[in-house]
């Protein structure tokens, strides 16, 4: 899949975000880490609508890597914070973000059971990045529209979106 040059309806801030989310990538690649793009990024890689936003970068690391990757950070002076409740990372720089979610944590159905972790190579840009299957996408829409109280309404909208490009719905 190989999306260079294709860009989302906020073109000029994705410019500025892609590379950003580039560089942590290639932090966590090149010190030993598996980062897998999920979220709205790999929605868009997959439908390729370029009518949608894609605000920041979502990707899902291994949780035991985050002390490794927040001593790299600071040694790079780029901001992180972590979440323990929620098992997140979330490394800005200005109205810059990549999100950082422990995939032991967050990549599984309600009943417990983890997601496969067969995941599709993706040419981010320039970088061949392991990115979450559409198949295990619609899953996620659909375990986190079960887990969530307050974002229901926009995470069903990404599902009907999903929906409208698959032509039919999503397995729950």
């Amino acid at each position: 899949m190989k999306r260079r040059g294709s860009y989302p309806a906020n073109r000029e801030h994705f410019a500025r975000l892609v590379p950003f989310a580039q560089r942590i990538i290639a932090v966590c690649k090149e010190n030993g880490m598996r980062p897998v793009i999920y979220g709205s990024f790999a929605h868009f890689a997959y439908t390729g609508d370029k009518g949608m936003n894609v605000n920041d970068v979502d990707i899902y690391l291994d949780e035991k890597d985050y002390p490794k990757l927040l001593r790299l950070l600071k040694k790079e002076k780029i901001k992180a914070e972590y979440n323990p409740k929620w098992h997140t990372l979330v490394i800005k720089k200005g109205d810059l973000r990549v999100e950082v979610d422990s995939i032991d944590f967050w990549y599984k159905p309600l009943r417990g059971k983890s997601l496969p972790r067969r995941f599709e190579k993706v040419d981010f840009y320039g970088n061949l990045v392991d990115m979450i299957s559409l198949t295990n996408l619609e899953r996620l829409y659909s375990v986190a529209y079960a887990r969530t109280d307050d974002n229901k309404e926009k995470i069903a909208l990404k599902m009907r979106h999903l929906e409208s490009f698959l032509g039919r719905k999503l397995r729950r």
